[in-house]
Parts: C-alpha cells; structure tokens; sequence
C-alpha cells in the first residue's frame, strides 16, 4: 500500500534516482514529489489524471472533434490542482478511449496538444488499454499528423498507453502484443521518418485485480519489463497497478 512511499521517493531523491508517479484525483504524492524535484534537479517523471467520472476519461464523441477537445480541455483545467506545476508534471486528460474512433481520436488530440502548448501544459493523449490501437490505426493521415506534432515537442507532448500481460504469472506470455505494444509504434515512426515520440507507461501490471503471489516472481516481471522499456530512452517510465483501493485489494 502507500506506507512508505514517501519515505522511498525521499532516498531515490538523495540517491539521484529518477521515479515514475502516476496518480489519480489525489494530488499529494505528485506535489510532494513535485517540491523534491525543484530543489535536487532530480528528473522526476510525475503524471497526474482527474478520474472522478467517466467524463473525465472519456471526451462528447457526437461533437466535431475540434470543438470536443476544448470542451474537454476547458473541463479537466478547471479541476487541475493549483499547487501542481503544469511545466513539471504531465497531464493526462483521456483514458482507455475507443480504439475504433482512432481517427477522430487524432484529430482531438492534436487540437488538444495545441490547447496544451497555448497554455504552457504538458501532455499525453490516449491512454490506450492493453493490446490497444491496432498497428495500423497509428498510420492514418490524421494520426501520422498528430504524431509529427507530437514528436516535435517531446518535452511537451507525450504517447501515454497502457501496458498489462492480462496473466497473473507470465508477464512475458503475449509479449510484444500486450507489454512491449509501445514498439509497434515506434516501428510505423520510424518507417515513416517520424521523431519517435515520447511515451508514458500511465498503467502496467499483470491483471486488473492480482498480481503474483509470489514476491520473487512479481520481481522478475518487473526487473524484466525494466530491462524492456530501459533499452528506449523515449520511454519515460512505467507505473505499476496500482495503490488505491478496490480491485480485490490489490493494493
């Protein structure tokens, strides 16, 4: 659970370790976080989501999506806690959208990207689930478009997915469709001379509700998907599912 959480993020800190933290709703650990990071110059990776309703998650699809992402954006500013730092922690606006709006999704996210810019924000767009988009909706003319914006703004702009084995006991099992998904993306970038974007890994895991139960086991995924995602510097971090509540206790 969260005991000793703060105290861990306080040795990383002194031992100039960079963290990954993602959290939803509850600010504190990101702002806690957030003031370390101002006076080490650790480079702290901190993303923070409003998830008190689906509408938080989820943009008005019957609405162009131009006009969706203002709404949208205009909603989740008006919640963004104020003692945050939009320069230094990354938001996340979007979560598990539909895999089958991949071209409406692009046009949003690449108004809401500018929204970001304008408002001097970072920002990471889709939060895809597991397994999510398929290849080739990366390589749509509106995606390929907003992944050109993307890559030219990499400290600004971020891909953040969603990667999970979906089995409690082989994180490897489905790789790389299900963790190690982010390379299929990287590989359209590249084939189409594309920046690879930054990528923010907001959620992984093994199952939404167990982990293994076994310590050494849950540590070999880890040192493992460690060993996966280190070989990219574009990848940023991944956060482990998770530490609130719910989901059978998982935490």
């Amino acid at each position: 659970n969260q005991t000793g959480l703060e105290e861990m993020i306080l040795k990383l800190d002194a031992a100039g370790i960079p963290i990954f933290l993602k959290t939803a709703d509850n600010a504190a650990h990101i702002y806690f976080t957030q003031e370390l990071m101002k006076e080490s110059g650790v480079p702290h990776v901190l993303v923070y989501r409003r998830a008190a309703t689906r509408d938080d998650d989820v943009p008005d699809y019957s609405l162009p999506p131009a006009e969706a992402a203002v709404k949208h954006w205009e909603r989740h500013l008006s919640y963004f806690p104020p003692e945050l730092d939009p320069s230094l922690v990354w938001l996340e606006t979007v979560n598990e959208v539909d895999k089958n709006r991949a071209d409406w999704m692009a046009e949003f996210a690449l108004e809401t990207a500018k929204l970001a810019l304008r408002d001097g924000y970072r920002w990471a767009a889709f939060g895809w689930s597991s397994g999510e988009p398929e290849p080739f909706h990366w390589e749509s003319p509106k995606m390929l478009e907003f992944l050109r914006f993307v890559a030219e703004h990499p400290d600004q702009l971020a891909i953040a997915l969603h990667e999970y084995s979906y089995e409690r006991d082989e994180a490897d099992r489905w790789y790389p469709y299900l963790i190690g998904r982010f390379q299929h993306l990287f590989e359209i970038c590249d084939a189409h001379g594309i920046p690879r974007p930054t990528v923010l890994i907001t959620e992984w895991g093994w199952e939404y509700n167990r982990i293994p139960e076994s310590v050494n086991q849950a540590m070999e995924d880890v040192m493992w998907a460690d060993r996966l995602y280190s070989a990219y510097p574009e990848v940023k971090g991944a956060a482990i599912w998770f530490l609130g509540g719910r989901f059978g206790n998982i935490h």
